[in-house]
């Protein structure tokens, strides 16, 4: 694990909500420092009837809005603009394993 990721577990819960839109994970500062940051998420369709793909969990992920989250972590890792990529990687990532662990297949 890296520093960023255990400080992002350390300080933030990931949270999945669902909507008419789709499915969200937002990530929560434990003690309320930052707006929240979120991932947004939409079931993949088949390509042949444009009906959801639900039996085997295939997401697309459709927006995010990291900026506070990411604001957060530059004030303690002073991060260059080479790093944000891996950092969003890593943030998409958590919200990935948090859908997984909301749908059980984990």
């Amino acid at each position: 694990m890296t520093p960023i990721e255990k400080f992002i577990k350390n300080n933030y819960t990931p949270t999945i909500t669902e909507s008419k839109m789709g499915l969200s994970c937002l990530f929560k500062h434990k003690e309320g420092l930052t707006e929240d940051s979120i991932v947004y998420f939409e079931f993949a369709k088949s390509q042949w009837t444009k009906k959801p793909i639900i039996s085997n969990r295939k997401y697309v992920i459709v927006d995010a809005d990291m900026r506070d989250l990411l604001d957060f972590l530059n004030s303690y890792f002073s991060l260059q603009e080479e790093n944000y990529h891996d950092v969003r990687r890593i943030i998409v990532d958590m919200a990935i394993e948090a859908l997984d662990l909301f749908y059980g297949d984990k």
